[in-house]
């Protein structure tokens, strides 16, 4: 047994003969230049060789004093402990590879060694094809607004509907509980959380995004050979409580999934494609891009499984089961029993999955406990096989990228600019919609320039954020839609325009009186820095509504807002007409009216209008 152990041992760490055309490298200098020593080093294959440092912010991660920033002595340290200690070559299953494969006799200079551990690891999981999987975005998430990217690891014959015995490897920062708001952010902003890579079944997962959270899961089966997934692995059992810095827009989830595959395959350099940041995305997108994925599936969540279902329901039978759900008399109406056995099974099992939901978030009241397990003993009593119809959604990867410039043309207050903007992310209500949310705009770091005839330059607006998330209520459902918006911005004031610094934000409901429309009203507040007010320092409550539509390739916003302002009285209106026309996945034109009253008991009154047709390219 013990012999079989260590043919085994030698075949998993050594799970890849020298390949035919891998030349042993002579000169160690040019070897800790290759780009799979610096991959499996984490050093970025951008930066100047007096600038290299690793991302691994763990010591333990390195033999030598200064590995982290000299790759050359840190090969050369890992060669020497190769050679005096033995369990390195289980610490280090993959630098044990690359260097038996490129340094000349040293193979046969270490002794074999059994790591028993790293076995049963391997043996467990019995990779043989590894999936990309985005978590899609959730707005009420702070940490999850962009979505959520991590790799499943699935042995063979595996189906996809039949993945929970998969694993799933997560790299997330590491919170302290309790920890949130504005700390929350800075720290996540500024790299002031340990990041730490994580494997836990697949069943969890889906667990965790489909059923408590409702995000909609997109697997994308990676196209690696058995040879680069064992890399990988290998790779991955090196980086066991290994602790990374932690941000949220660049060094991420996303962004340390892709140097596993740059280790996986040498020279991808799909790392390299995000400098700034890594929108989740924006790295599915890469990989799609380097032709690394072979078939794509779509597993919907629980909410949107629950909403399809309904929606097969006729408006009497959408009724009979809301009523079931509250009462399981019900069941013995005159409006259930006078309909066909096959309408009660899907009032009765819509009734059922519809309390499973509520139970989720809610506990495990004990009536509501109780009329579930009766509906499920009707259920088993007449069992019929409900097909639910799920219409896939586009592609999220196949929607828009998320960073915009655009060019406009207009005029405000009778003269006309021409305006350039910048938009580092995502997307709005109003950019073409495939493979996103309706509903839902999330905008970061959006700035506009505008030069009026005449030469004026002016700073026309920069936002930090905009979010606005419009969440249909209904018979069954009943969340909020809430905006927040942070801003440097012009606004008129007394008798010219003023640049000011706002926050505003809002709460209230939204509706679909029509399908793939939008009907909302939202209580809002606005805190505004403005020299030319008679307080600097200035609070407004307000009111905003507005109604969207949807069709294929155009979207219609129409919105009012106004703002009472509490101290001098000031009251701000705008109504706005906006039509958004898509020319292609990365390419739109815009064309919005905006309709504005400013009165005062101070000034004399002012009222303008603002066009403006804008030509916008996603990057």
């Amino acid at each position: 047994m013990k012999f079989k152990a260590v043919l085994l041992s030698i075949a998993l760490i050594f799970f890849t003969s020298p390949k035919a055309n891998s030349q042993p490298h002579k000169n160690i200098t040019q070897l800790a230049k290759t780009e799979q020593w610096r991959a499996l080093l984490h050093i970025n294959l951008q930066t100047e060789a007096d600038e290299l440092e690793s991302y691994v912010d763990d010591v333990n991660f390195f033999l030598a004093i200064d590995g982290a920033k000299n790759p050359e002595n840190e090969l050369l340290a890992t060669i020497a402990s190769l050679k005096k200690r033995d369990e390195i070559q289980c610490k280090f299953p993959a630098r044990t590879l690359f260097l038996f494969n490129n340094v000349k006799g040293l193979r046969e200079e270490v002794k074999p060694y059994v790591c028993q551990e790293y076995l049963d690891w391997r043996s467990t999981l019995k990779t043989t094809n590894v999936v990309l999987v985005f978590a899609s975005a959730q707005l009420n998430s702070p940490s999850s607004m962009y979505g959520h990217t991590f790799l499943r690891f699935d042995p063979d014959n595996v189906e996809q509907n039949s993945t929970y015995l998969s694993y799933a490897l997560n790299f997330g920062a590491t919170v302290p509980e309790g920890e949130g708001g504005f700390l929350y952010a800075a720290r996540g902003l500024t790299g002031g959380y340990p990041g730490y890579f994580a494997a836990n079944p697949y069943f969890e997962k889906i667990k965790e995004y489909s059923r408590l959270e409702n995000r909609d899961l997109w697997e994308y089966k990676l196209d690696l050979t058995q040879e680069e997934i064992n890399t990988m692995l290998a790779h991955i059992w090196e980086l066991q409580g290994i602790s990374f810095e932690y941000y949220f827009f660049d060094e991420n989830c996303s962004f340390r999934l892709l140097e596993l595959l740059d280790v996986a395959r040498p020279g991808l350099y799909l790392a390299k494609n995000f400098p700034v940041t890594a929108m989740p995305l924006d790295t599915v997108r890469v990989v799609q891009e380097a032709d690394l994925i072979r078939e794509t599936n779509y597993r919907p969540s629980i909410l949107t499984e629950l909403k399809a279902q309904l929606a097969m329901l006729s408006a009497e039978e959408n009724e009979l089961a809301l009523a079931l759900s509250q009462d399981i008399e019900v069941l013995n109406s005159d409006e259930f029993l006078k309909l066909s056995k096959v309408q009660q099974q899907g009032i009765v099992d819509s009734a059922y999955r519809y309390l499973r939901y509520q139970n989720t978030f809610n506990g495990r009241p004990k009536e509501t406990t109780r009329r579930s397990f009766l509906l499920l003993r009707r259920l088993n009593e007449n069992r019929t096989k409900l097909v639910i119809p799920i219409e896939q959604p586009d592609r999220p990867d196949l929607g828009h990228k998320t960073a915009m410039l655009g060019f406009s043309v207009g005029q405000n207050l009778d003269k006309s600019f021409a305006e350039i903007k910048y938009r580092g992310s995502y997307h709005d209500l109003l950019d073409p919609i495939s493979g996103y949310y309706t509903g839902m705009s999330l905008n970061m770091v959006n700035a506009m320039v505008r030069v009026y005839e005449g030469g004026d330059v002016k700073l026309e607006k920069a936002e930090l954020l905009d979010i606005v998330s419009l969440s249909a209520r209904n018979d069954y459902f009943s969340p909020w839609s809430w905006k927040a918006n942070i801003s440097v911005e012009q606004q008129w004031t007394k008798d010219k325009e003023v640049l000011v610094t706002q926050g505003s934000g809002g709460g209230g409901v939204s509706y679909q009186p029509l399908e793939n429309s939008y009907v909302f009203l939202l209580a809002t507040g606005r805190l505004e820095f403005n020299r030319k007010l008679d307080t600097y320092a200035a609070v407004a409550p307000g009111l905003q509504v507005g109604f969207l539509y949807y069709w294929p390739k155009t979207t219609l916003l129409v919105d009012a807002e106004h703002y009472q302002f509490l101290f001098d009285q000031t009251q701000r209106s705008r109504v706005s007409v906006e039509q958004s026309v898509g020319l292609g996945q990365n390419d739109s034109v815009r064309f919005s009216a905006n309709f504005h009253r400013v009165e005062s008991n101070t000034h004399d009154n002012k009222s303008f209008q603002e066009f403006k047709l804008e030509y916008r390219h996603y990057f």
